[in-house]
């Protein structure tokens, strides 16, 4: 009896099974990748359209910063327009007030020089009158500045061709003749006629030396200044050789800009 072979019989393979696990690992795998890969486009996605945003967001608001910017700056540029004008009157005000002062300064020092006749000039009483008439054309310009006022409201237009001359008291017992005082000159209103002369020659004018001799010879003459606005330095200056020459005087302010209209005293002079 023959040996039976130990080989004989069908054999037991196991690839089937390794092959079937090994594609489940490898499905496992790649589902894993999968959404590893899903989640991380996702975050990325949501960071790449926060970061559009977050940019947006910053251009808007620096857009609204340069108009800020540019807001403020139109605002500075107002302000220091102002800011300059007003110092710009200032200093114009300042150098005025030096000139005048220097002006005042030296007319004082020419009168000490020259020998004159008649009353001393008394600076304390001068000072007081100038802060007087003042005072008497600050009254004036705000009474012109409501009357303004009410034109503008009515629309009306401004009417300033001519400036009445009225007296200030009653108007009555003196002879007057008239002299307009402004910025740098006088002028001599003198039978219908004017004559201008400058402050610097009112010394050696033959034509204010005659009206004020004309004055100083009526029994009841009076020379009376009609004051501008900016004369005020020219009119002390004027009094002071009216005073020296004693020579009665007194005066007058000037509202406005137009022309000297003298005739009331005119009307009164034929009346008379």
């Amino acid at each position: 009896m023959s040996k039976r072979n130990k080989d004989t019989g069908e054999d037991i393979s196991l690839f089937p099974f390794l092959a079937v696990l090994a594609c489940v690992i490898g499905t496992l795998t790649m589902i894993i990748a999968a959404l590893a890969v899903q989640s991380l486009d996702n975050e990325t996605v949501e960071r790449a359209i926060e970061y559009e945003n977050k940019q947006e967001e910053l251009t808007a608001n620096m857009a609204e910063l340069e108009k800020l910017k540019a807001e403020l700056k139109k605002r500075e540029d107002k302000i220091k327009k102002e800011h300059s004008s007003e110092q710009k009157r200032l200093e114009d005000a300042r150098k005025r007030l030096k000139e005048l002062l220097a002006q005042m300064e030296k007319t004082e020092k020419e009168l000490e020089k020259i020998s004159i006749e008649g009353p001393k000039v008394d600076v304390a009483a001068m000072a007081e009158d100038v802060t007087k008439m003042e005072e008497e054309l600050k009254m004036r310009r705000e009474k012109i500045a409501q009357l303004q006022k009410v034109i503008d409201e009515r629309k009306l237009p401004p009417k300033e061709s001519e400036v009445s001359i009225l007296p200030g008291g009653s108007g009555v017992g003196f002879t007057p003749s008239f002299v307009e005082c402004d910025d740098g000159r006088v002028v001599i209103h003198e039978d219908g006629k004017t004559i201008p002369v400058r402050t610097a020659e009112l010394n050696t004018n033959p034509d204010f030396a005659k009206i004020l001799a004309k004055v100083k010879g009526q029994k009841d003459g009076t020379l009376v200044f009609l004051i501008r606005d900016d004369g005020l330095g020219t009119y002390n200056t004027a009094r002071n050789f009216a005073n020296a020459k004693g020579v009665k005087n007194g005066k007058l302010p000037v509202i406005g800009d137009g022309r000297v209209d003298l005739s009331y005293f005119t009307k009164k002079a034929k009346n008379s």
